[in-house]
């Protein structure tokens, strides 16, 4: 039998005002830090759900994470999973990690709204033995909503998987809704493998949101008086003898 090792990634440059952007621990963002990146604000960092085949707990030290502000892709986070905390080696029943934490995004320029969002960057590595019988992989699954725990705005989702030697690829997904001056995300991460001689490991993935301008009130103010004064000549075109 033939020992696969794959691999799919992305390398992120990250630049900030001042240089290189630094990295934050999942573990600070919970205990309740905050990043800001452009006009967005990412807070209220709250873990929601965990569990482990070998019932021991995801050390979120490991979980880096990094403003992205690269020039025209929208403002956004790079995960990056540090010491192998994501990996899994197949036990021949069912190795799995599964962890899922939530996040508050708004918008701190009230001239500017949230539109959409997307994540890609998905980077999984696995090694099987290709010999028809093989099930590792890893995904992530986020829901946005108007609410933390609602998924009203859009579901997304990306996986790099196989199964009996057909490999599964998703490596970016994106959703569209209309324009919010906040959202709040839910992240599930889960990574599996099943037969001993196989393993998977997630490494790493990236967020990004976009957004659009939204009309200053003189703006407006000019709209309205323009539709009126359409208005008006319909009206005096409608009456005339």
């Amino acid at each position: 039998m033939k020992k696969f090792l794959t691999t799919l990634g992305a390398v992120a440059l990250v630049l900030g005002a001042a240089g290189a952007a630094q990295a934050v621990s999942l573990a600070d963002l919970l205990a309740g830090g905050s990043i800001t990146v452009g006009d967005k604000l990412f807070d209220d960092w709250q873990e929601i759900f965990q569990d482990k085949s070998d019932f021991t707990t995801v050390n979120t030290d490991n979980i880096d994470v990094t403003a992205l502000a690269d020039n025209g892709s929208g403002y956004g986070l790079q995960f990056d999973i540090l010491n192998n905390e994501f990996y899994v080696q197949g036990d021949d029943i069912y190795a799995y990690i599964d962890y899922s934490f939530g996040f508050h995004v708004s918008v701190l320029d009230p001239l500017y709204k949230i539109d959409d969002a997307s994540i890609g960057g998905h980077s999984v590595s696995l090694g099987y033995t290709a010999d028809g019988f093989n099930d590792n992989g890893g995904y992530v699954l986020e829901s946005l909503g108007t609410a933390a725990g609602l998924a009203d705005l859009g579901v997304m989702s990306t996986e790099f998987s196989v199964l009996d030697d057909v490999n599964t690829s998703n490596l970016s997904d994106s959703a569209t809704f209309d324009p919010q001056s906040e959202i709040w995300v839910t992240k599930n991460l889960f990574v599996w493998a099943t037969d001993s001689t196989d393993e998977a490991r997630l490494n790493g993935f990236n967020q990004r949101f976009s957004q659009v301008p939204i009309p200053e009130p003189s703006t407006w103010l000019l709209m309205g008086l323009g539709l009126a004064g359409l208005w008006g000549a319909g009206r005096k075109m409608a009456v005339r003898p």
